[in-house]
């Protein structure tokens, strides 16, 4: 009798033990698991902002002596596009508590609920793709167009020209600095000559812009009128017959194909988000920001009065800017003043 329990006592003993030591281990498992679940959370912000990595670890590749100014570039880059690489990770506390739970209940033993965790897990993953899609089109779809600008001074002239973005310069010809800009010298009959003796008729540059449109008054035009009506509006509007010619050339081709074409004059609204800093300061300028979208049928708009958008005549040294934007509406709109 003494001996029977003295075995069960020392069963129970081991059981207990036992249960000890699945506790301390499912411990250590769980403490291991929230360290690399916090390791992985920080990874995916980095990883979220892999286009800027790429971009300063390719331009300190080709010019190592100005590493920090590019890391500067990246760190005051537009709150927007901060905003567009964190968007894909608005869910990530979410998705790494689900991930925990789901593995602490898969230790103890009830695979139902470590399922369940799973399954959530699965829809805060997929609610952050389609945020990140989202927010993607409704910021890189408002691209500016092929802006151009013009500078006619009156004698030959030493022109630098900044632009003050909201938004960002990915391409342009000649080749832009956002610390310094363009210094060009410029000649009245409008020709640009670059630093290594390169002449111009005009600056380019292209980029996203946080540009918020104001699409209360327009045009609805049918395709096939699209040159005729452009060809008077941007004589309205004060482009010359080249930089008509140049205009006309760029989007006709684009919009003359589409059924109808919904076309509003963004000047006023550009202006809030790319502005133009030039030295000496010019005595016209005159902004053609043109922004449309494709539409299957007619629209009744209140037309917009385009004589009063821009100066009736060119006095003195004269700047000439013209560009626009393809309109995409996005499931949702982020503004940014």
């Amino acid at each position: 009798m003494q001996l029977h329990i003295c075995i069960c006592a020392g069963g129970i003993t081991m059981e207990n033990e036992m249960g000890i030591n699945d506790i301390s281990r499912n411990k250590t498992l769980l403490k291991k698991k929230k360290t690399g679940l916090i390791i992985h959370g920080i990874a995916m912000l980095i990883l979220g902002y892999w286009p800027v990595i790429a971009y300063f670890v390719t331009a300190v590749m080709l010019d190592t002596e100005n590493w920090s100014y590019y890391l500067k570039e990246c760190i005051e880059m537009p709150l927007y596009e901060h905003v567009m690489y964190l968007s894909g990770n608005v869910f990530l506390i979410p998705r790494l508590y689900f991930l925990y739970r789901s593995y602490k209940e898969r230790l103890s033993g009830n695979q139902k609920r470590s399922i369940g965790y799973l399954v959530l897990w699965g829809f805060a993953l997929a609610a952050g793709i389609v945020i990140f899609v989202v927010t993607f089109l409704n910021f890189y779809l408002a691209r500016a167009r092929k802006p151009v600008i013009y500078l006619y001074p009156e004698e030959q002239t030493q022109v630098n020209v900044k632009l003050v973005l909201d938004g960002r310069v990915t391409e342009s010809i000649p080749k832009y600095s956002t610390e310094n800009g363009w210094t060009v010298t410029a000649e009245p009959d409008g020709r640009i000559t670059w630093k290594d003796g390169k002449q111009y008729p005009y600056l380019y540059w292209e980029g996203p812009i946080a540009i918020r449109p104001d699409m209360s008054k327009g045009f609805c035009v049918e395709g096939k009128d699209t040159e005729a009506f452009l060809k008077d509006a941007v004589r309205r509007l004060g482009l010359n017959e080249t930089e008509a010619k140049d205009f006309l050339e760029y989007w006709v081709p684009i919009m003359e194909k589409n059924k109808y074409n919904i076309i509003t004059f963004q000047t006023a609204e550009y202006e809030k988000v790319s502005g133009l800093v030039i030295t000496p300061e010019p005595d016209t300028v005159i902004r053609v920001n043109m922004l449309y979208y494709a539409y299957d049928s007619f629209v009744e708009m209140e037309p917009q009065d385009l004589d009063k958008i821009n100066p009736s005549e060119r006095k003195g040294f004269t700047v000439v800017e013209w560009g626009g934007e393809i309109h995409r509406k996005s499931l949702f709109p982020v503004y940014f003043d």
